[in-house]
């Protein structure tokens, strides 16, 4: 196997720098003091880009962006309650199949994944049902990129005594989130994302009235946010084994963007994204209208070039010979394929980028030629 370094532009995991991988160098026993400290640092730093101290906890937990989100849905929604869930994509669908694997009687909206969820038709659903109990959505949904209207939701939820569990995986970092002015319950993100760090850890942001109550029993110790936190809270240390090593890289990760700030983080994705764009455009198209793109990933569409997952794979093979990888999965209902605008993505990489799609759609092209002249040739010849 080779040992060279590829060229990340997924919407995560991601190419880190190496001020963060180096962190990953260092053994500290889970139990000991300094690590104790680099976990209340960690969270510190996260309550303070939310802007949510006084009013919410940051809880990490084990594992993966969906860990996370599963332990919220856990935590939070009981058998008898009733949930809506928004959905605009895949990981809109993830939740609700979560709550339905609890046995939860969750209901849902499904929208275009081309566009926003609609802040008009949620509040129709929730005065024609006065029985949800909470509001579940993806703030980014990077099925295809669009950015849902995040504080429109919240407020909406609020008017209504409804709960809130937002899916912020790919917003985290990029996108202003102030608990003070977007009053959310409980909101989740992981470490791969846009904090920059290695996947491994995700955290639950939680409302300090949520975290204190009582709360339903719970059939899983490992996806209890509730005694986590408080395991945090009374001794500093996480309840079984933390990932040590990412948990390490993760808080250099967010020294870093604490530092960078999330509007310059933005901005320099907005950049990378806006790059892409121009690189590809000549055989590319955008699937979102310009106000509905997220800074974080791109759906692109090549109609009559790429529209089956075995015209993406060839696309797909073409750019690994370039150490270029793009996320690896055709989106069938849209027939289009995402580029991650996250990480630590050079100037060079958008140029060889450039240079893939060229010579990709170029040999496409006259393939395509030649075949045609031959299927003429062959009518031809038996006409």
């Amino acid at each position: 196997m080779s040992g060279q370094h590829h060229f990340l532009m997924t919407p995560g995991p991601l190419s880190l720098i190496d001020e963060v991988k180096s962190q990953m160098q260092f053994d500290l026993g889970s139990r000991d003091r300094s690590f104790k400290k680099i976990t209340a640092h960690m969270r510190e730093i996260l309550l303070n880009l939310i802007d949510g101290d006084g009013t919410h906890s940051v809880v990490p937990i084990q594992g993966g962006g969906t860990y996370g989100t599963e332990a919220a849905l856990a935590s939070f929604i009981s058998p008898t309650d009733r949930p809506l869930v928004c959905i605009n994509g895949i990981y809109g669908e993830r939740i609700l199949k979560i709550l339905q694997l609890r046995g939860v009687q969750a209901v849902s909206i499904v929208g275009p994944t081309d566009q926003p969820l609609s802040v008009a038709e949620i509040a129709r659903y929730l005065q024609e049902d006065r029985k949800i109990t909470h509001l579940c959505f993806v703030h980014c949904e990077t099925t295809t990129g669009v950015i849902n209207p995040l504080a429109a939701i919240v407020e909406l939820a609020k008017k209504h005594g409804v709960r809130t569990i937002i899916d912020a995986m790919s917003s985290f970092g990029a996108s202003d989130i102030s608990a003070k002015q977007t009053p959310f319950d409980v909101l989740v993100t992981s470490s791969n994302k846009c904090i920059e760090g290695p996947p491994g850890v995700a955290f639950v942001i939680a409302s300090l009235d949520l975290l204190k109550s009582k709360g339903h029993h719970l059939n899983s110790f490992v996806l209890d946010v509730r005694d986590q936190w408080r395991s945090l809270e009374r001794t500093g240390e996480w309840r079984s084994t933390p990932p040590t090593h990412i948990v390490q890289a993760c808080t250099k990760a967010l020294d870093l963007l604490a530092v960078e700030g999330i509007r310059r983080r933005r901005e320099r994705y907005s950049s990378v994204r806006d790059g892409i764009i121009r690189a590809t455009e000549r055989y590319t198209f955008p699937l979102l209208a310009t106000n509905a793109r997220s800074p974080v990933c791109l759906a692109l569409t090549a109609e009559g070039v790429i529209d089956t997952q075995e015209d993406f794979d060839a696309l797909y093979t073409h750019l690994t010979n370039y150490n270029l990888y793009i996320y690896s999965k055709l989106h069938l209902q849209t027939r289009s394929f995402r580029i991650g605008c996250i990480g630590s993505i050079k100037p060079m990489w958008i140029e060889l980028l450039a240079t893939a799609f060229r010579d990709f759609f170029t040999e496409t092209s006259a393939s395509n030629n030649i075949s045609y002249l031959v299927e003429a040739e062959t009518v031809k010849g038996v006409l």
